[in-house]
C-alpha cells in the first residue's frame, strides 16, 4: 500500500530531478508524435496506401526454394485492338460471345462483346488460315509489339525476376523467341522444345476508346490464339515427369483452359491424365493452379469437379469466379456475364465462400465425399480490389501476400519501376464505405493509412484490399499472373501430418 503522503511527495521539490527526466521524455516525445501526424497527413491517399502495403509486406519464414510451372507458353503479340479490328473489314451490329472463333467476323463479334463491358477474355480461333490472316494484320500494324507469354511463362518470369531464392523450373512448348524473351535463370527442358513459337494476339483498348456504337467503360484485353502444343499430352507428361525429378516445394500448374477447345474425347483424356498425377503429389507440396478464360460449361464442370479439388491454391479473377458460380448454381448467377465495373465485394464474398466450401478440403476429415481433396486458398483479383481467403492452418503470412500483390497490379499496369512510387498516375476507385460481408454484416470503411480488412466467416478467413488503379496503363495482359505469383511466394504453406500419397 501507497503510504498517503507519497502521491504529494513526488511533487516536492526534492524530486526536481525526477521532474526534469520526465521533462525530457515527454517533449521529444510528443514532439516526435506530432511531427508523424503531420508527415502522414500530408501524404496524398495513394502514398498512404502504398506505405500502408510495404508495412504489411512481410517475407514469410520459409521461403518456396523450387517450384515446377506448367505447361502452357508462347509469344505475346500485343497490339491496339481497336485498330486491329477496324483493319479486317468485317461487320459488327450487335457483340456477342462466340465460345470459339471459326473467322474473323466472329472475332470481331466477340471482341465486341467484351469491349464494350470493359472485361478481359480469351477465345481460341478454330481455323488456322483465319487466324494466320489476323496474325499478319496484327504484325502490320505500327504499334505492335511481342512479349514473353502464356501463364506459365509469366508466373515462371516474375518469379525468376523478383524472387532469386527461388529456382524456378519451366516446362511448355518454347521455342526461339520466347526462349530469348524470358528469364534467363529460368530453367527449361530441352524435350518440350519447338521449332516455331505458339503465337498469342492480344487485343488491347484503352478505356474511352471507340469502336463502331461502343465506348470502353475501363482498359483490358482479348486474347486469341490457334496453338499446337500447350495443352499436348507430352507436355503435360513431361510437366508432371519433371515434378518426380526436381522435387519441388511449390508447383504451379497453367492453361488447363486451353484443353477446352480440343475435342471431348481428347480433353476428357487429358483431364483424366491431369487427376490421376495431381493425387500423386505429395500432400506436403502445395499446388497451385491459376485459372484462364472459360466459356464451355460441360468442360469448366469437368475443371472444378476433377481438377479444382485436388490443388490447394487458386489463382481467379471476376469474369472466371463469376462463371463457375453461374455454370454450378453457386451464389449470384445472375452476375455473368460480368458487365462494365466489378461485381460488389459483397458478392464476391458470397461467391468465394461457397467455391472454398463446396470444393475445399475438409479439416475435419469426416466427409467421405472430400476424400483427397486439398483446396484452402483462392486469391481473386479485379481491377479494383484484391481479397484471399483461407480455411485451415495450412497457409500464413496471407495478408503479406495480398499486399504484396495489389502493389505490383498499378507498378506493371503504368510501367512504375520497383523502387518509385507515382502516385500520380495511380488512383483508387473505391467508395469511402460499403458492406464486405451482409452474413456477417462486415462493413469496411475506407482509411488510406490502414487499407487492408480481414474477419472470419464460420472457419474461413477473408482479408481485403482496395487497389490503386493506373489511370492511363499502358499494359494490361500479364498482370493477373504477375500478382498471383507475386502472392504466392509471399505466402507461406506448411501441413501436419506424415508425408503421403493419395
Amino acid at each position: 500500500m501507497f503510504s498517503e503522503t507519497f502521491v504529494p511527495s513526488i511533487f516536492s521539490y526534492k524530486h526536481r530531478l525526477l521532474h526534469l527526466s520526465v521533462l525530457f521524455f515527454i517533449v521529444p516525445y510528443w514532439y516526435s508524435h506530432y511531427n508523424e501526424q503531420h508527415r502522414l497527413s500530408s501524404y496524398s491517399v495513394e502514398t498512404a496506401m502504398f506505405l500502408s502495403w510495404e508495412r504489411a509486406i512481410i517475407k514469410p519464414g520459409a521461403m518456396f526454394k523450387k517450384a515446377v510451372i506448367g505447361f502452357n507458353c508462347n509469344v505475346d503479340l500485343i497490339v491496339s485492338g481497336v485498330r486491329v479490328v477496324e483493319a479486317l473489314n468485317t461487320t459488327c451490329s450487335e457483340g456477342k460471345d462466340q465460345e470459339t472463333l471459326e473467322s474473323l467476323a466472329d472475332l470481331h463479334q466477340t471482341f465486341a462483346h467484351f469491349f464494350q463491358r470493359g472485361a478481359a477474355a480469351e477465345r481460341y480461333m478454330s481455323s488456322e488460315d483465319q487466324f494466320n490472316l489476323l496474325v499478319a494484320e496484327s504484325e502490320a500494324s505500327t504499334r505492335s509489339h511481342h512479349h514473353i507469354g502464356g501463364n506459365a511463362a509469366l508466373m515462371a518470369d516474375r518469379i525468376a525476376a523478383n524472387f532469386p531464392s527461388t529456382e524456378v523450373y519451366l516446362v511448355g512448348p518454347i521455342g526461339p523467341r520466347s526462349s530469348a524473351l524470358i528469364h534467363p535463370s529460368v530453367k527449361r527442358t530441352n524435350s518440350t522444345r519447338i521449332l516455331k513459337d505458339e503465337l498469342h494476339v492480344i487485343l488491347e483498348y484503352k478505356q474511352g476508346e471507340i469502336l463502331g456504337d461502343w465506348v470502353a467503360p475501363s482498359s483490358s484485353r482479348f486474347i486469341t490464339s490457334h496453338d499446337h502444343f500447350s495443352g499436348s499430352m507430352v507436355v503435360m507428361e513431361m510437366f508432371f515427369k519433371a515434378i518426380a525429378q526436381f522435387r519441388p516445394d511449390l508447383v504451379i500448374i497453367t492453361g488447363v483452359h486451353l484443353l477446352e477447345f480440343q475435342s471431348k474425347e481428347m480433353r476428357q483424356e487429358k483431364m483424366r491424365l491431369i487427376k490421376r498425377n495431381l493425387l500423386q503429389i505429395n500432400q506436403k507440396t502445395p499446388i497451385h493452379l491459376e485459372l484462364g478464360s472459360l466459356a464451355d460449361e460441360v468442360f469448366s464442370s469437368d475443371v472444378i469437379n476433377k481438377i479444382l479439388p485436388y490443388v490447394d491454391s487458386l489463382g481467379i479473377n471476376e469474369q472466371e469466379l463469376t462463371f463457375l458460380s453461374h455454370i454450378a448454381n453457386g451464389p449470384h448467377m445472375e452476375e455473368y456475364p460480368v458487365q462494365a465495373g466489378t461485381v460488389h465485394v459483397h458478392k464476391v464474398v458470397e461467391m468465394l465462400h461457397w467455391l472454398l466450401k463446396t470444393y475445399g478440403r475438409d479439416p475435419t476429415g469426416q466427409n467421405p465425399n472430400k476424400i483427397g481433396y486439398r483446396l484452402s486458398r483462392i486469391h481473386f483479383h479485379c481491377l479494383t480490389y484484391h481479397i484471399m481467403v483461407s480455411s485451415g492452418t495450412d497457409w500464413s503470412n496471407l495478408a503479406a501476400g495480398l499486399a504484396a500483390g495489389a502493389r505490383i497490379a498499378g507498378r506493371l499496369s503504368c510501367n512504375i519501376g520497383a523502387n518509385t512510387m507515382d502516385s500520380e498516375l495511380l488512383e483508387i476507385r473505391t467508395a469511402a464505405n460499403f458492406v464486405l460481408d451482409k452474413k456477417m454484416e462486415k462493413s469496411y470503411q475506407f482509411e488510406a493509412h490502414n487499407p487492408i480488412a480481414s474477419w472470419m466467416r464460420e472457419d474461413v478467413l477473408f482479408v481485403f484490399t482496395p487497389v490503386l488503379v493506373c489511370r492511363l496503363p499502358s499494359k494490361t495482359v500479364g498482370i493477373d499472373d504477375a500478382i498471383s505469383a507475386t502472392g504466392l511466394l509471399y505466402s507461406q504453406f506448411y501441413r501436419l501430418g506424415r508425408p503421403t500419397h493419395w
